[in-house]
Order: structure tokens, then sequence, then C-alpha cells
């Protein structure tokens, strides 16, 4: 009887240790909405263009302390500067070397943009115009992430490097009618662009009495030409394990124009 006993009690064991290692897991689900600033901007064909609508979006993080951490963002606004407005990205961070004070860290990630314009004739001198951009904007990052651990406060700062690929792809057609007896002139586009960015950013995070969670990051993305800007700020407050409130806000420069929005939602941990 003990010997048949005793490969069930181990499984047992495996089973108990396994949901612990499981449970050692967080995951948070939390939907956003809140207002949203789009600035357009084109040099070439001279619109410059500012607008306000409402984002929606829905955020999820998985995170294990000790090996590694996902989220995903999916967001979407209509109505703004003559376009619906559809984003999201994907960020995976692997955790390595983990000691008291710190660890390693080696991520990867994808942002993407969808912007389809309908502007009619809004834009003069143009009429008929129509532009679908999509940028999307790959990369891949390394840094070392230094912890400090006190009662109730754990703070970690993550400076690291990295490079991005930025693709733009779409269509864009549109009319020109100028004054007096010159004839209109329609015109159609491929976008197409291909650039190759570093990176470097510094993220900082603090957890106060366990139930404030602060997020602040800045990256710059450059080259020899140009110079872009990300910031972002998040607060969560939860007021039992499992609901809390939160808050971001980002502001994020783009080859042509930018978007700033604040977002507040629910978050429900499980």
């Amino acid at each position: 009887m003990i010997n048949n006993r005793l490969p069930m009690f181990r499984i047992i064991l495996i089973l108990v240790f396994a949901f612990s290692a499981f449970a050692k897991d967080i995951r948070i689900v939390c939907p956003y909405v809140g207002p949203i600033t789009d600035i357009y901007k084109n040099d070439e064909r001279n619109p410059d263009l500012k607008d306000n609508s409402f984002l929606k979006g829905v955020f999820f993080q998985w995170v294990n302390p000790d090996h590694y951490q996902w989220n995903a963002f999916v967001y979407q606004a209509s109505d703004i500067n003559y376009s619906s407005l559809w984003g999201g990205h994907f960020i995976f961070d692997y955790y390595f070397f983990a000691k008291e004070r710190g660890k390693f860290v080696i991520g990867s990630g994808i942002e993407y943009l969808q912007i389809n314009m309908d502007a009619d004739s809004n834009i003069t001198p143009l009429t008929d115009f129509e532009m679908i951009n999509n940028l999307f904007i790959p990369y891949v990052r390394f840094g070392y992430r230094f912890q400090f651990n006190y009662r109730m406060f754990n703070i970690s700062i993550l400076p690291w490097i990295g490079a991005e690929y930025q693709g733009v792809r779409g269509d864009l057609t549109m009319v020109m009618d100028p004054p007096g007896p010159a004839p209109a002139i329609t015109t159609e586009e491929n976008i197409d662009n291909d650039d190759l960015l570093a990176m470097a950013g510094l993220n900082f995070n603090a957890i106060l009495f366990h139930m404030i969670d602060l997020e602040a990051k800045y990256n710059g993305t450059f080259d020899t030409k140009d110079y872009y800007s990300t910031a972002t700020a998040m607060i969560n407050v939860f007021f039992t394990r499992k609901l809390g409130i939160s808050y971001r806000i980002k502001y994020m420069e783009l080859e042509k124009g930018s978007d700033f929005y604040n977002i507040f939602g629910i978050a429900f941990v499980f």
C-alpha cells in the first residue's frame, strides 16, 4: 500500500508546487476610455491638422516577477482629423541572471497604427482627399533592471538600448483644383517608407503599500537626421486584491505628427 500511494503523493506534491509557482503570476485586464489629441502634418502637401476625440481600448498584462512579463493594448478612435484610428502594441520581456538587486532584461515588441482618412474637400485647396496609412514598428531591446526592495516600497529602474524598424504603407488620393481656368489635377500615390532607427530608454516602476502601482517610461528613437520621443505614465490604485482604478497618459511623436491621450479605466486582477 505504501508503494502504491507514493507515486500519487509525488504527483500531488508536483501539482501543489506547480500551482504555487503559477499563483505568483499576476494578470491584469483593464478597459480604458478617455480623450485623445491627434496632430497630422505633411510638409509636402501642406495639410496641418489637429483634432480631438475619445479613445477606447483594452489592456492586458501577464507578469511572472522572476522570469517574464508580456502585455498587449488595443485601442480605437473615430472621427478625428477626418479619420478613424486603430492602434495597438504587444511587448514581451524575458528576465535572466536574476538576483536580489536586479536582473538582465531582453525584450521585443511591435507597435501598430492605422489611420484611415477621408477629408473630402475639408483641406483647402484639396478635394476628394483620401489616405490610408499603416505604420508598423517592431523593435528589440536589452537592459538591466535595478531592484530596490523595502518593507512597503518596491522600486525598479530599467535603462535600456535597442533598435527598431519603421515601416509605413498606404495609399493617397487627392484632387487639386487651382483658381482660374487651370484644370484640376488628380494625384494618386503609394506610401512606402522604411527606416531603421536606434533606441534608448528609461523605465521606472514603484509599488507602494501593496496597493499603488506607479510607472513612468521615456524612450528616444533616432538616426543621424531625426529624433522622436515617446513618454508614458501610469498609476493604478487597488481597493482590493482583485479590483482597482487606472490612469494612463502617453505622448508619441511620429514622422507625420503626434498622438497624445489621457485614459481612465477599471483594473481587474486575477
